[in-house]
């Protein structure tokens, strides 16, 4: 098999290079000899195969019929011959015994700067199966590692690369190529970057490490590029070639796109230091992004949109080429389609009536949700410092925003930077909640100095203080009861975690609660008393007569308070819409609908129940999306508190908003609000950023191909 080598001058790496030459083609094996020699080169000649004193009656290892539908032609003797040498060249390079190996035809060309370049690239990226030094095409190239010579090694979104003139192969890689490629149905170079369907780790470089020599116009081994088209079939015979190749193309797009990279090339976001400035800014954005539960305006939109075309700009102009971005995965495409679907319903209802009604358009807000948190996973470096500042503001403004005179006085004050009290105690409620789990936070840091220990715990305490005399002074019930849930719920997750700390951090907080309700009695009877029994009494009428009837009757009741008369008229006619569109709802037409109603309140289009605002619009489909998200943006953040990735009072904290933002929702629609378009934008994206984390983690990306 090996006719001769040529002697190096200076090796600096042991790696065996095996050249495939014809018998018959002398000169060109001189040419490349003198050229390895005088890069100070060791090669094994192997003897190629001439496929044209090969009859096709001795041809072994080739699927014929597949053959004939992948390529749309008969395969060329001189295809075989190649393809059968190169399987002689790894089984000679299996017989060195040596852990890297270089495959070359004898039309390329070293330099000096070759077997450095080769060196580096086995160092940057040692855990590979095959790595193509020679290609023809590098366009759309995915970055997966760069050496310490600026090679950059990745996968191309389109193929075929052409060109298997010079390859780096690995032992295992070496015998994975001999055993999943043993039968012949495409050309060698194809077959080889088809890691889809190998399975192998088969990659590139964006730049040739080797050079083509002026003999390469015409492959001594793999024929004249003439004979192709002389053996293709009729078009109509190539349609089977069309549809292999239009999904082979998919199958690469799609294996491309979730390749890890390299050698555990860990990604930066998480870590990667930024100019000051940046982080200064990316912190107000996210300030800015949350800022209605201190003021009632749209600023939170700004923010969003700004976060959400940072991170567009971020990862189309650099991560989208390398093999370290995030992807957003199949949640992320749904929310895409949900997106395109909800689009598609208002502009039909548009179109078709003129009507588009208001606040609609929050429905859209799903198509920013994947982008937003991958911008918070880009910019936001420090969280830690970010809630800081969150509670800061909060007491800030809570200080600036509680009515004194009105509390003292035995009064409900007045909203303040809310449009009405009841929007002003939900936001007092994400606080208090928030506020709870950075208490809990600052008393598991072991490593704050007692100065700033003692300034996190007043800060922590003032917060709540004012949130807790906000909420009751406020008396909005719907808020009570959530609250009430939401606490009951943290001291359940608390006193099962089992730990002596956990269960007197449990028991102190329950005593806490108990405490808040004995003062508060009074208030909290006076207020919600009624409405306690009404709830109780229309519970069992439910049960009972089913909704309709049960609705029907409190309406009509007198010992029905005033205050839920009017959300119960409109829970009914809502119910009543909903029923004639169930699974899919009316859309934005549900507005014509309204106009018939059955009862009609002082209230015109808000339903004061957000489950039923999305049902008459988008019906159990669009419950099942929103419930589907969330609950899977809640598990992203379970599982990235359970592995370390964020800390575990952020699930805590997760868990308690999104629980007690969904018990809000019963009574009012408070996804229309300010405060819940925002809550929600920055829970799914949040959930998205625990996605991105868990990736980068490795702990969802298996190097798996299927």
């Amino acid at each position: 098999m090996y006719s001769f080598s040529i002697a190096m001058t200076e090796r600096r790496m042991d790696l065996p290079i095996f050249a495939i030459n014809l018998d018959t083609q002398v000169d060109r094996w001189e040419e490349l000899a003198s050229n390895a020699g005088a890069a100070g080169l060791f090669l094994h000649r192997v003897s190629a195969i001439d496929g044209r004193a090969l009859p096709i009656e001795n041809w072994n290892g080739v699927d014929f019929a597949t053959a004939k539908t992948r390529n749309g032609r008969e395969i060329l003797p001189t295809e075989y011959a190649c393809y059968q040498s190169h399987l002689t060249a790894l089984r000679a390079f299996l017989d060195e015994d040596k852990p890297y190996g270089l495959i070359i035809e004898d039309d390329v060309a070293f330099d000096d700067d070759s077997l450095p370049r080769i060196e580096a690239i086995i160092a940057a990226a040692p855990d590979f199966d095959a790595i193509k030094l020679t290609t023809h095409r590098t366009a759309l190239f995915i970055r997966a590692a760069t050496t310490s010579r600026g090679d950059e090694i990745g996968r191309t979104l389109h193929g075929p690369q052409g060109s298997a003139a010079a390859y780096l192969v690995t032992r295992r890689g070496a015998q994975k190529l001999i055993s999943k490629l043993a039968t012949m149905t495409l050309p060698w170079d194809i077959a080889l970057e088809r890691f889809w369907d190998s399975g192998l780790e088969v990659y590139s470089v964006r730049k040739n490490v080797l050079s083509f020599t002026s003999r390469s116009a015409v492959s001594s081994i793999a024929g004249p590029s003439g004979s192709y088209k002389e053996a293709r079939f009729s078009w109509w015979k190539r349609l089977g070639t069309a549809c292999f190749r239009a999904k082979d193309q998919f199958r690469r797009l799609h294996h491309v796109f979730q390749s890890p990279p390299l050698n555990g090339e860990a990604p930066d976001y998480p870590t990667s230091r930024q100019p000051l400035l940046w982080q200064i800014l990316a912190t107000l954005l996210v300030l800015a992004f949350v800022s209605p539960v201190w003021r009632e305006a749209d600023t939170y939109r700004y923010a969003g949109m700004i976060l959400f075309i940072a991170g567009i700009f971020r990862w189309l102009g650099k991560d989208l080429w390398t093999c370290s971005k995030p992807l957003i995965g199949g949640v992320g495409y749904l929310c895409f389609g949900w997106t395109f679907y909800v689009f598609a319903r208002l502009a039909g209802v548009y179109f078709t009536t003129g009507q588009l009604g208001t606040a609609e358009g929050i429905y859209l807000f799903p198509a920013l949700y994947a982008t937003t948190g991958f911008a918070l996973l880009a910019y936001v470096k420090r969280p830690a410092v970010v809630a800081g500042c969150f509670m800061a503001a909060s007491l800030a403004f809570l200080a600036a925003n509680t009515g004194y005179a009105a509390i003292l006085q035995g009064m409900q004050p007045l909203a303040g930077l809310f449009n009405n009290t009841i929007h002003a105690a939900i936001a007092a409620g994400f606080i208090f909640l928030c506020a709870l789990q950075f208490a809990i936070y600052t008393g598991q840091r072991n490593d704050l100095r007692a100065g700033n220990k003692a300034l996190f715990w007043l800060l922590s305490t003032a917060v709540l203080a004012f949130a807790v005399v906000n909420i009751v002074a406020l008396r909005s019930k719907g808020v009570w009861f959530a609250l009430a849930a939401v606490l009951l719920l943290l001291i359940v997750l608390t006193l099962l975690r089992g730990s002596r700390r956990h269960l007197l951090i449990g028991t102190s907080a329950l005593i806490v609660v108990l405490a808040a309700v004995f003062f508060s009695y009074g208030i909290l009877s006076s207020t919600a008393g009624d409405t306690v029994a009404f709830i109780g009494t229309l519970i069992s009428d439910v049960a009972t007569n089913g909704v309709g009837k049960a609705l029907n009757q409190a309406i009509n009741s007198e010992l029905t308070p005033l205050s839920s008369k009017d959300r119960l008229m409109l829970w009914s006619d809502a119910l009543e819409v909903w029923s004639r569109h169930p699974i899919f709802g009316a859309s934005s037409a549900w507005l014509t609908e309204w106009q018939n109603r059955t009862y009609h309140t002082d209230i015109y289009d808000v339903f004061h129940n957000g489950y039923l605002e999305i049902a008459v619009r988008y019906g159990i489909a669009g419950l099942a999306f929103y419930a589907f998200l969330f609950i899977w943006a809640a598990r992203q953040v379970q599982q990235a508190a359970r592995t370390k990735l964020i800390e575990a009072t952020a699930w805590h904290c997760y868990l308690s908003t999104l629980v007690f933002f969904a018990i809000t929702l019963l009574s009012n629609s408070n996804n229309r609000l300010a405060i819940g378009e925002a809550y929600m934008w920055f829970a799914a994206a949040f959930g998205f950023y625990c996605f991105y984390l868990r990736q980068h983690a490795k702990q969802v990306r298996p190097r798996t191909y299927f």
